[in-house]
């Protein structure tokens, strides 16, 4: 399933206008700061928006201490900088839990509190880095996370021309309750859309790898947020919602070398099988957030769209096209006006021509759109009843695997035609072929299952253990750099795969001490196996 990932959620305004009549009034009787003064806590949330955090302190510096609006600011400030106790104790007076967003924000604070209570956090000064874990196991991560932080600021910087101010903030945490706690993210959105990660309050709030049982793409999800991060930056907070979520599914996968499962199914395809199952929504109309649509399908099709449609504009416009229209959306009065202004039409005239090149797609385009979403919850009885036969089996197999009976798990996998030719619903699903492999060496039949794990064209999506299988053999079979590039294909989806990690298939041994942290985690951080727990 592809990592569902969500963009910073709009802020409503602290104060309306009619509280800035009020404060104005009491300024022309001399009764309040000074004019520069009382506008400071608005200019303060602009530089805030664009993470221009010492300009932010710097306007509130001379700005009235007891003005509900400076203290919102400051607290606003404090959780931007993880200083979650600081914003708590501000947020704590009456008068400004009364202010509009007091309360919320003061909720949020708490939560960000209770979770920072007792972080670890590693650093790397010369990059500008800071990670903070919630679990120290998963600190084995931090050379490879602190890699990928530095290498998709260094592509958003080429692509988007957007500097970065120092330290770029991470935090790990365990489950759910603790993002949304940190982030103000409903819960219940959280789990309705599969939520891995957040882009708020200036840092990157990510679930452990961990906290998936195969993990999950969470290199390439570090990318998607700090792209959030930079366009915010670009654009002080001013970008639609469309154009955050299109930009950061572009970018990515743009901070690495291409890989076999980039637009695998591809955006279009999705596209017109939403549309086709009514689950599409015009591109204005998505909503606060894509982490609260009222399902993991519709979120789907909502990324397609505003991934394909970026694409189409880019593709379009040029180089240059992005930078030039977040630049412009920082100062017009809404997105249509920055399009227009960028590049002569507006969204609707940019629907119009994108909505033509989807529905002109090629024949291939539109044979993947039947697959790329799974089973159609409106589907007949006799499709549910393909797909229930499927789980039964599937998981029967992994049953029978994992107490040693591999020649019974085959015959169930054999009943679903995992080996199949291209005809074959299931011969692309890289699970189902890791445990048909994984079979045929415990019978003795490795030779025979040597093709399942040969391409990864064969395969639809990624799958951490049928990557970790792969290079294991292809270490036996003496092909070292297929062997290598498959580990780190496995360790990019599940770090904590012990397969992968250890490069071994004994994860019950006593760790080897050049193997490192990261094999001694996975280790630490694996069960027993399905069926033995």
């Amino acid at each position: 399933m592809k990592p569902t990932t969500v963009r910073r959620d709009g802020r409503a305004k602290a104060v309306g206008m009619a509280t800035l009549v009020v404060a104005l009034g009491a300024v022309a009787l001399g009764a309040g700061p000074s004019r520069a003064d009382a506008d400071a806590p608005f200019r303060a949330e602009a530089f805030i928006a664009g993470l221009d955090f010492d300009r932010a302190r710097e306007e509130l510096a001379s700005a009235d201490p007891q003005d509900p609006r400076v203290v919102l600011a400051r607290a606003r400030l404090a959780i931007n900088e993880l200083d979650c106790d600081g914003a708590a104790v501000l947020l704590a007076d009456a008068d400004v839990q009364k202010a509009d967003e007091g309360g919320q924000l003061g909720d949020m604070a708490r939560g960000c509190q209770r979770v920072t209570a007792a972080l670890a956090v590693d650093r790397d000064e010369a990059r500008g880095i800071e990670v903070r874990w919630q679990d120290e196991h998963d600190r084995a991560l931090a050379p490879r996370l602190f890699d990928t932080v530095a290498e998709a600021r260094a592509a958003l910087t080429r692509d988007l021309g957007v500097d970065w101010p120092k330290p770029t903030r991470i935090v790990v945490v365990r489950d759910l309750l603790s993002l949304s706690a940190m982030t103000g993210l409903p819960y219940e959105s959280a789990q309705t859309t599969g939520t891995l990660a957040v882009a708020k309050w200036g840092r990157v709030t990510m679930l452990s790898p961990r906290a998936s049982r195969h993990g999950y793409a969470w290199r390439d999800t570090v990318a998607h947020e700090l792209t959030h991060l930079a366009v915010t930056r670009a654009t002080r907070d001013r970008a639609p919602l469309w154009l955050q979520e299109g930009i950061a599914k572009r970018q990515e996968t743009r901070w690495r070398d291409p890989g076999p499962f980039d637009d695998r199914p591809p955006p279009d395809a999705v596209v017109l099988e939403g549309e086709r199952r009514k689950l599409d929504l015009p591109l204005d109309k998505l909503g606060p957030s894509i982490a609260m649509l009222p399902s993991a399908e519709q979120a789907m099709v909502a990324y397609a769209e505003v991934t394909s449609f970026v694409r189409f504009y880019a593709d379009s416009q040029g180089s240059s096209a992005l930078p030039k229209l977040l630049a412009e959306c920082r100062v017009a009065k809404d997105a249509d006006a920055a399009l227009l202004a960028a590049s002569g039409a507006d969204l609707k005239g940019w629907d119009v021509r994108w909505r033509a090149a989807v529905n002109a797609a090629d024949a291939r385009v539109r044979e993947a759109a039947k697959s790329a979403m799974g089973p159609d919850a409106q589907g007949g009885a006799d499709e549910k009843d393909k797909w229930g036969d499927v789980r039964d089996r599937s998981r029967l197999a992994d049953l029978l695997l994992s107490r040693a009976h591999p020649a019974e798990a085959l015959h169930e996998l054999d009943a679903l035609d995992v080996r199949g030719g291209a005809g074959s619903l299931l011969a692309g699903d890289a699970s189902l072929r890791w445990m048909r492999a994984r079979a045929l060496e415990g019978a003795g039949r490795r030779a025979e299952g040597e093709p399942l794990v040969a391409d990864a064209k064969d395969v639809v999506a990624s799958y951490a253990p049928w990557w970790a299988l792969r290079g294991r053999w292809f270490r036996v079979a003496g092909d070292e750099a297929a062997a290598v590039l498959s580990f780190e294909a496995s360790l990019a989806e599940d770090p904590f795969e012990p397969e992968a990690a250890c490069e071994t298939i004994d994860a019950g041994r006593p760790a080897d001490a050049e193997k490192g942290p990261l094999c001694d985690a996975a280790r630490a951080a694996s069960g027993p196996p399905f069926g033995q727990d």
